[in-house]
């Protein structure tokens, strides 16, 4: 009985697998799409970089997070390209989508838990961003795992107890310094993962109320331990770096470009199906109604079991979404908690009703939404790979065409899609895309404030790329008057990519013998 049990239902690890398995191949599929490393990418890049070969980074800032130039930093000793610092973002997308299963299955049970995870993987904010490397998948594959660990504090094991059919909660106190451990690893990999820890801690308190934590007092003393413990380097750093244990804080802050009311209602456009996809989009929006069904209860006083639960993810989702959108600009990969929160409370209110009529008709409900969620990525992928994808890779293309050509200029190897530059000598640019240049020429960067400021390095030639559509670009005839009496060198560039012909002006360190001609 038990092996026909067994041929019937695959174990649970095996569904796991192939989330993981498809994760992995929308990573690579996207590959040839996006090729060259965007902004963000090549900040985060560069510093690993620098961190290995002394090479000059490019826009890093105390508002960004240690976690992943170190992740980079390990890449980068393995093999400097790339293709190796696109693995680690693999590799941070399978550890996210392996805690969203868990998660998943740990609340709601095998089938519920891998159909979140697939809807999650079918959204196009996940398709766009899972093959970059970047932080955002991974923080938000952590806090959930914190969040999962918060309703744990409160709910137990629920371990059923054979003579009498109740059920008890073990080992509860545990889960808090679990919690707390899964927040500290999405701060370290970016700061802005605050908000979330934040909006977490800021639900579980309404909705399970000060006593039941009180309760639970020696998780929170180990919380507070594990907290004291794994904040010390940053506070001790950044007391030293800003004059406060909170700068770096207050700089990631600073730096998410407010717009108002801009950003809440750029999310409020999106929601839901431009955030999840048509699939994840109706189920996000059944978990926001299931989550205002459920505190209705809790208010008249009438809950059920799974009530606080889900008024707690749909909670700290709604939280992050305004407190991000009142203090960043609007972007979907800041909020990817919050779908996946959503999306957990939507599968669970859907197959309970589902469940209510039959068992059968949860099977089916669950196998159409799986079914659909595997079937949307490839045409979501498809449709990311010519629009956003197609319109970033064509910039990106002018940038590592002319980082080609200042590469060859001051003497240096020229970086490609595969690999990095080589030592360029001492060379320095002024552009509006430091992190893409930086990266491809191996060149100092610097930007039109350190210009007008004079904070270039003396004596050392600077060039000054200017595209025919780029931005933060001096025209050739300001550059000439920056220039005064040193030679000028001046390279046309060919019209490669969306910016256009290029032309890379470089000013002598030492004046010229002759004037340079207009």
């Amino acid at each position: 009985m038990r092996l026909d049990r067994l041929a019937r239902r695959p174990p649970t690890w095996a569904f796991v697998l192939g989330v993981l398995a498809l994760t992995a191949a929308v990573w690579a599929a996207l590959q040839s799409s996006i090729p060259y490393l965007g902004h963000d990418e090549a900040v985060y890049a560069t510093e690993a970089r620098s961190w290995l070969t002394g090479a000059p980074s490019a826009q890093w800032g105390d508002h960004r997070a240690p976690g992943l130039p170190a992740l980079g930093y390990a890449a980068l000793a393995v093999h400097e390209s790339v293709a190796s610092v696109r693995a680690v973002g693999l590799l941070l997308a399978l550890l996210a989508f392996g805690l969203f299963c868990w998660v998943g299955i740990g609340l709601l049970g095998p089938a519920r838990g891998v159909v979140v995870a697939l809807l999650v993987l079918s959204g196009p904010g996940f398709v766009r961003r899972v093959p970059e490397f970047l932080t955002d998948v991974g923080t938000a594959g952590l806090l959930a795992g914190a969040a999962y660990c918060l309703v744990r504090a409160q709910e137990g094991n629920t371990v059923l107890v054979r003579r009498t059919g109740s059920q008890r909660a073990g080992g509860r106190d545990r889960w808090l310094p679990a919690a707390a451990g899964f927040a500290l690893g999405a701060f370290y990999l970016r700061y802005g993962a605050l908000a979330g820890a934040l909006s977490l801690a800021l639900a579980a308190a309404v909705v399970w109320g000060p006593r039941a934590w009180l309760a639970r007092w020696r998780g929170l003393l180990g919380a507070a331990a594990v907290l004291a413990v794994g904040l010390a380097p940053h506070l001790v750093t950044a007391e030293r770096r800003t004059g406060s244990p909170f700068g770096m804080v207050r700089a990631s802050a600073d730096a998410g470009h407010p717009e108002g009311l801009g950003g809440l209602l750029f999310y409020l456009r999106m929601f839901p199906v431009k955030l999840a996809g048509p699939w994840g989009g109706v189920v996000m929006a059944a978990g926001l109604v299931a989550g205002a069904l459920a505190a209705w209860r809790l208010a008249r006083r009438r809950p059920r079991p799974e009530d606080r639960r889900t008024v707690f993810v749909v909670l700290a989702a709604v939280t992050l979404v305004v407190s991000i959108g009142l203090a960043a600009h609007g972007e979907p990969r800041f909020v990817f908690l919050s779908v996946f929160l959503l999306t957990l409370a939507g599968v669970a209110v859907l197959a309970e009703l589902a469940h209510r009529w039959s068992r059968a008709r949860t099977r089916l409900l669950l196998g159409a939404l799986a079914a659909g969620a595997v079937a949307t990525m490839p045409v979501t992928g498809v449709l990311v790979a010519r629009g956003p994808l197609r319109d970033v890779t064509s910039e990106r293309e002018s940038l590592v065409a002319a980082a080609a050509a200042l590469a060859a200029e001051s003497g240096g190897a020229v970086g490609d899609s595969a690999g990095v530059a080589g030592p360029a000598g001492r060379c320095v640019v002024v552009t509006g895309y430091q992190p893409e240049v930086g990266w491809y020429s191996g060149c100092a960067t610097a930007s039109l404030g350190q210009v007008r400021s004079g904070d270039l390095p003396p004596n050392t030639p600077v060039s000054y790329l200017v595209f025919a559509r780029g931005r933060d670009q001096l025209p050739p005839v300001r550059v000439r008057r920056l220039a005064a009496d040193r030679s000028v060198r001046v390279v046309d560039l060919p019209a490669v990519g969306s910016l256009g012909a290029g032309r890379l002006i470089t000013v002598g360190s030492t004046p010229s013998r002759k004037p340079a001609r207009g």
